[in-house]
């Protein structure tokens, strides 16, 4: 009885595992380009993220103004890290004649850069996403910001556990990808 007693005092006193998320590229590869040397290099960054994010936790919302920090999941990086590495992926395989590269870049001499802002990332209880951002894209020949957007993005509930919740905010970073995709695609083609 005594080893019995003990036994489940031990198994009370132990913490769940930390569990570790990454955000997903989403977006299918694209068909590759002919020519493979000819690509345009994109620079990713830098990307910001409101300050409530700068964290380990996941954070969720439970309601206009109330934030929810997870105590035992956990973002695997620095979310503003994560989020430039996708945005690479994302737009290598929307844009396959690009290259973009996160930051640092050192030398690549990338001839656009893209700069995001986002404002809020996060998800409510039932697991639905908001996304909101401040982009850019600059060219580097000129040093001027040659588009200017702001995004909003409201990603349905795909889920209300951790795994469907990150996955949903790959989704939403993929709408976003797609929105500068679009304006990217159309400043490549104008520099060719």
């Amino acid at each position: 009885m005594l080893l019995m007693a003990i036994w489940l005092l031990a198994a009370c006193g132990t913490t769940p595992p930390t569990k570790f998320y990454t955000l997903s590229a989403e977006v299918p590869p694209g068909t590759p380009p002919a020519n493979k040397t000819a690509r345009v290099i994109v620079g990713i960054g830098p990307v910001e993220v409101a300050a409530y994010l700068e964290r380990n936790q996941i954070v969720t919302r439970s309601g206009q103004t109330r934030l929810i920090l997870t105590e035992l999941d956990h973002w695997a990086e620095p979310i503003e890290s994560n989020i430039a590495n996708i945005l690479a992926t994302n737009l290598s395989r929307l844009l396959p004649a690009t290259h973009p590269i996160a930051r640092p870049w050192s030398d690549a001499e990338a001839e656009f850069h893209v700069l995001l802002k986002i404002t809020r990332f996060d998800s409510d209880p039932a697991g639905e996403v908001q996304l909101n951002a401040s982009w850019g894209i600059q060219g580097d020949r000129t040093h001027k910001i040659a588009v200017i957007r702001e995004t909003s993005i409201t990603q349905p509930s795909a889920g209300t556990g951790y795994e469907a919740i990150t996955r949903n905010m790959s989704l939403a970073l993929a709408s976003l990808s797609e929105e500068i995709a679009l304006e990217l695609g159309k400043m490549t083609s104008a520099s060719n």
